[in-house]
């Protein structure tokens, strides 16, 4: 039922009880002629006040419906927005450091492949925030950093470059995980991705030197 639908009865309800009180105020004597005819009249105006009722319900329904359909448009194209300005990169896609261009061409191999590295890190038994040892050393190429976190306390590993985070673990409280990241000579940083654990000072310095 639209809006036009709403008007026309209410239209109808306010003409009809304009004449009803003309009549009556005129003092017609043969107003009603019978009482089938008052319950008709009645009958009548009840039925108009209940499909205006209806349709104003039905209209105020539309309308609520209307505004959350926009909404939930307007949340949806925000959400978009906002994941595709906060995406990274694919690994492996980051720019490579100044020079690697230039390599990969006159070698034909990409820098930093070839050479498998694992490195590994834990903490204490205590769930201290710190990683042991906080500093690392690696070949370039394919780093794997496995971490035993033997504490009841969660905790993480990740790595990441110039601020863009290459890869990251699972939490874990009493067991082991592991992440994996082909990288070119650099400095980078590991760190635990809970919340507040970084900011305590559990991270650490991966520092990666070119092939021998």
């Amino acid at each position: 039922m639209d809006e036009s639908v709403f008007y026309y009865i209410g239209g109808v309800l306010v003409v009809g009880a304009l004449v009803i009180s003309f009549i009556g105020i005129r003092g017609h004597e043969k107003f009603p002629p019978n009482r089938g005819v008052m319950a008709a009249v009645i009958a009548i105006f009840a039925l108009l006040v209940i499909g205006t009722t209806a349709a104003a319900v039905n209209l105020a329904r539309h309308e609520q419906d209307h505004r959350r359909h926009e909404q939930a448009e307007e949340m949806a194209q925000a959400a978009e927005e906002a994941s595709a300005e906060e995406q990274p990169p694919a690994e492996g896609s980051q720019p490579p450091p100044p020079g690697t261009a230039q390599q990969e061409a006159s070698t034909g191999t990409p820098p930093g492949r070839g050479a498998e590295t694992s490195l590994n890190v834990t903490s204490p038994e205590d769930g201290s925030l710190v990683f042991e040892p906080d500093g690392l050393e690696a070949r370039a190429g394919s780093i794997t950093l496995i971490y035993a976190n033997p504490s009841p306390v969660p905790h993480s590993i990740a790595i990441e470059a110039d601020g863009m985070e290459l890869d990251a673990s699972d939490t874990i409280t009493d067991g082991d995980t592991e992440i994996s990241a082909e990288l070119p000579p650099g400095e980078y940083t590991f760190y635990c991705t809970v919340p507040g654990h970084r900011e305590s000072g559990m991270e650490g310095t991966l520092t990666v030197s070119g092939p021998e």
